[in-house]
């Protein structure tokens, strides 16, 4: 993706358990911030009410003004681009295109230009990019794998894209530079250490930070040159806890890694570190995330990370933690009750977050998209 972080969208079937109704439409001005002085949650939008269908949220991406772009598809050949945002009366989404239906390992980036470029395995095919540019055709580049599983990023200057598949074994999971105005792979790499890539992204000096789940259990950052060599020692996370699941990673500006690992057999326990420098910095631990994908995203000046928190016996929330501190700066309440998170994003420079997930509740699946500021 054209900025620095590049969120894995690993529940891709984030939406499937449960349903949450939307906001914004009585007449009452939005609270601009909650009781702690920090964000509020101004309003919620029905994604399935965009399309007129029953959808799931694959992705979510920013198009080059920093407004989040949608990947919903559909249970059979349909799939959509949505643009969600800030409206009058609060948050909108709006249908930009439809596309194809693809496989639920289907990535979204927005290239320099405005392109969309949909990385996914084909339900008749193998992983393939579809590049739709603003005017012209659209162009689909195969690339020859199937895989079990896939991640992708964007290279800093949107030229290169960045996939790293979990094929068959005994194969090992291997990382693809692909050069996309030509259509080709340029570079092709074993995953070094060994083991299934969770989250990737492309760092301010065009090399990568990958995180790592082995065989063993363990959940490892690891880095990357622009030529997809290893580049300085594998990290692990959470090297005193029993298990380390890598769920994703943000990058910012100075090079900083802000990553989040499940480190619970169920999953309701998960931790974010701070690695400057190959070194950890700071570790946090979070409770009740079960049901929350643990993206993560870092506020600007670095003081802070923003993280979907959700579980059965828990709150749907975004928290807001002071990477310094590691205290709870904030907490913004996402659902009246329980729920399922997925991806956050910021909307521009100073136009909010979105958060997408689903509430709790006795209304049906809807996959919806939060606004907070």
């Amino acid at each position: 993706m054209p900025r620095v972080r590049r969120t894995a969208a690993v529940l891709a079937v984030v939406l499937a358990a449960a349903a949450c109704t939307g906001g914004g439409d009585d007449d009452s001005p939005l609270p601009r911030s909650g009781p702690d002085g920090g964000p509020a949650l101004l309003g919620a939008v029905d994604l399935d009410a965009a399309v007129d269908g029953d959808v799931r949220l694959l992705d979510l991406a920013p198009d080059p003004g920093g407004t989040p772009v949608a990947l919903l598809v559909d249970d059979g050949t349909r799939g959509w681009l949505v643009e969600v945002g800030p409206g009058d009366d609060g948050p909108t989404a709006t249908t930009l295109l439809e596309v194809p239906a693809v496989g639920d390992d289907a990535e979204l980036s927005v290239l320099p230009d405005g392109s969309f470029l949909v990385a996914g395995t084909g339900p008749t095919t193998g992983y393939q990019l579809l590049t739709v540019p603003p005017d012209g055709p659209a162009k689909v580049t195969a690339l020859g794998q199937r895989p079990d599983r896939a991640t992708t990023a964007l290279s800093p200057d949107g030229r290169t894209l960045y996939a790293a598949l979990t094929l068959t074994a005994p194969g090992p999971a291997q990382l693809l530079a692909v050069d996309l105005a030509a259509g080709v792979v340029r570079t092709a790499a074993p995953v070094v250490p060994a083991g299934t890539v969770t989250a990737l992204t492309s760092r301010p000096d065009g090399t990568l930070a990958a995180l790592v789940e082995t065989g063993e259990g363990r959940a490892l950052l690891a880095g990357y040159d622009a030529n997809l060599r290893p580049v300085g020692e594998p990290i692990d996370l959470a090297p005193d806890a029993p298990v380390g699941v890598p769920a994703d990673l943000d990058v910012t500006a100075d090079g900083t890694v802000v990553a989040t690992a499940y480190v619970s057999a169920g999953r309701e326990t998960g931790r974010l570190v701070t690695v400057v420098d190959g070194e950890v910095t700071g570790s946090v631990d979070l409770e009740g995330v079960g049901d929350s994908a643990l993206d993560v995203l870092v506020s600007p000046d670095g003081g802070t990370a923003l993280v979907p928190q959700a579980d059965l016996l828990f709150p749907a929330e975004l928290v807001v933690v002071d990477l310094t501190s590691g205290e709870r700066a904030a907490t913004v309440s996402l659902c009246g009750g329980a729920g399922v998170l997925g991806d956050v994003a910021a909307v521009g420079a100073d136009g909010g977050l979105v958060v997408t997930g689903s509430c709790i509740d006795g209304d049906g699946p809807q996959a919806t998209a939060f606004l907070v500021g």
